[in-house]
């Protein structure tokens, strides 16, 4: 592991403390007109209906949480990613070359097995008037395959051990919480059969919302509803393959699951740690106020 070299910082400058505030000395005037002044009521972001009560979310401060490791891993190649979908997709079809993983894995190819090697025939024809040549063809694809990508949606392997998943009440199914891009602090959501592990499409009829984190002050992020990750892509949701569909969240995100004639279900999204990056002390005078009160 490489070293690190750290600089060191320059002590803070800090403002002249001031007396403490003697709240006798307050005008009655002045205090009246504060107990008297309307509170403005924030406006939600977008109203989001409602299929059944949500219950007050009621977060328990004094129980110890256990932290749960975080794998750290490398970040996989586009070989590995491609061979995973190619290999689910087409499991008996034999690749020629790494132009051909490439081509396949990005989906352009809507038929079966039996028609692939015409359709990469085909296509191979036209890749090399394009770029010239056939070992040029062959030498980007060979580049891009080996280059290694932080990857957001890919299905995890069952015995991943990043991946978490939590029965719902009053259902034959589970929800899946796996990890996406490190950096854009990523995760991602799908549904499994609880007794066979295998992920399907909106099993049931429901809404996913994201919410403001309860216990942060009022007005500190939208409330919206998510829809599938592959619809950014133009994808429609009945066109989603089957068990392919996920929804995109963030680390630390709070979501409402709303099921027609059932509780909510509240749940939040977990949060990595990464290392933290080494911040030069800013020119500034620093004013030291409490962070938490009460």
């Amino acid at each position: 592991m490489p070293s690190v070299a750290t600089k060191r910082s320059a002590p803070r400058k800090t403002a002249k403390r001031s007396q403490p505030y003697d709240r006798s000395k307050r005008t009655k005037a002045r205090d009246a007109s504060y107990v008297s002044s309307p509170v403005a009521t924030p406006t939600p972001c977008k109203e989001i209906p409602t299929t059944s009560p949500s219950p007050a979310l009621n977060v328990p401060t004094g129980s110890p949480v256990t932290p749960v490791p975080h794998t750290v891993r490398l970040k996989p190649t586009m070989r590995e990613i491609c061979s995973r979908a190619v290999r689910k997709r087409f499991p008996s079809y034999t690749l020629r070359n790494d132009w051909e993983l490439l081509q396949l894995s990005g989906g352009a190819y809507k038929g079966g097995e039996s028609g692939i090697r015409e359709y990469l025939d085909r296509t191979l024809v036209s890749r090399v008037k394009e770029f010239g040549s056939h070992e040029r063809v062959m030498s980007n694809a060979t580049t891009v395959l080996n280059e290694r990508v932080e990857c957001t949606g890919m299905k995890p392997d069952p015995d991943d051990p990043d991946v978490f998943v939590q029965a719902l009440p009053d259902s034959d199914y589970s929800v899946r919480l796996f990890p996406g891009s490190l950096q854009n602090s990523e995760y991602c959501l799908d549904f499994v059969h609880s007794r066979t592990g295998e992920p399907v499409n909106s099993p049931f009829k429901f809404d996913l919302i994201c919410v403001p984190d309860p216990n942060a002050p009022i007005g500190s992020g939208p409330v919206y509803r998510m829809r599938p990750l592959e619809c950014a892509f133009g994808i429609e949701a009945n066109e989603i393959r089957p068990g392919s569909e996920k929804f995109l969240f963030r680390d630390g995100q709070h979501c409402v699951l709303r099921r027609p004639g059932l509780r909510d279900v509240r749940f939040t999204i977990p949060i990595r740690r990464r290392p933290q990056a080494v911040l030069p002390t800013p020119d500034a005078h620093f004013l030291q106020f409490p962070q938490h009160i009460g």
